[in-house]
């Protein structure tokens, strides 16, 4: 099946979005493709692209999740151990495990859930 419309992708809602989007690239390697900004300079939305896939992320007044919860968004990392060092020194904490030793889930400073994911190891 094709569309002429891109494929849907999470969106963020956080109370300061230049602190995500600064959080989500040193930890994440997230790269920012398209920003908004108000005339104060404040970003009002940014859509960013980690390990290939696309979310966005904007500011809102009322608290990150209010409007019924976050998605959890997973990353494969080939070194999952650097990017929950990196995760931890930036302010996020490990909520989880998953019961296996691929998997953590980690919650960052911003209400956002994400799982972190060692690749399957090749047979």
């Amino acid at each position: 099946m094709t569309s002429e419309h891109p494929p849907a992708a999470p969106h963020l809602t956080v109370t300061d979005a230049s602190d995500a989007i600064a959080f989500y690239t040193r930890v994440f390697g997230a790269v920012p493709y398209r920003q908004e900004c108000l005339p104060d300079g404040r970003v009002l939305a940014a859509d960013l692209v980690v390990d290939g896939h696309r979310f966005t992320v904007s500011e809102w007044t009322d608290p990150p999740g209010a409007a019924g919860g976050l998605p959890v968004l997973t990353v494969t990392a080939a070194d999952a151990d650097a990017v929950l060092r990196r995760a931890r020194a930036a302010g996020a904490q490990v909520s989880a495990a998953n019961g296996t030793p691929r998997e953590v889930l980690l919650r960052d400073r911003h209400g956002g859930s994400w799982t972190i994911t060692r690749p399957e190891p090749p047979r």
